[in-house]
């Protein structure tokens, strides 16, 4: 059995660096250009549509805790065919939001150096993800070190924005 060795704070980081780096930064200007101010009720959509889901989870990770997530879950209750398909599912949504937040880095990277070369801005994508690739496979715990040190550093400069903007007003 594997062991749990990330504790609260980098379990966390984790997933709200995920949640932050795509879903804060990168995901509302894309959606914003399609939807406009319709992106407000389609946040609020998204968050009613994952709340059965959530509480889903928590439940199952109660009653089940072991490591595995979904894949566990879903092979014990379905059986090792459902786990196994439900586990790559999960393996390849999280390949996609990690690409997704790869061409956001890309692209802010073109913000700061205007005029740069598609074949630059796919090379600054693929050296990221590289390095969080070789940055995994060391280890998880000195992953969410890593990971523990960004967020903190994006929250805090969240926060600093925050308050320069009320200071401003």
């Amino acid at each position: 059995m594997l062991k749990k060795d990330l504790g609260f704070y980098s379990v966390f980081c984790i997933a709200s660096g995920a949640m932050i780096s795509s879903g804060l930064f990168v995901l509302p200007g894309l959606a914003f250009n399609i939807a406009g101010a319709g992106i407000v009720a389609s946040y609020f959509i998204a968050v009613t549509i994952m709340i059965p889901s959530m509480f889903s989870n928590a439940e199952l990770a109660t009653a089940m805790p072991k490591s595995g997530g979904d894949y566990f879950f879903i092979g014990r209750s379905l059986g090792p065919l459902f786990g196994t398909i439900a586990g790559l599912l999960d393996w390849l949504a999280i390949a996609l939001k990690a690409s997704f937040a790869l061409i956001g880095i890309s692209s802010l990277i073109t913000l700061i150096i205007p005029g740069i070369s598609p074949f630059l801005f796919k090379s600054i994508a693929l050296f990221f993800c590289i390095l969080f690739t070789l940055l995994n496979l060391l280890s998880v715990k000195e992953a969410s070190r890593i990971q523990n040190f960004l967020v903190t550093g994006l929250l805090i400069l969240m926060n600093y924005d925050v308050l320069l903007l009320n200071e401003m007003t």
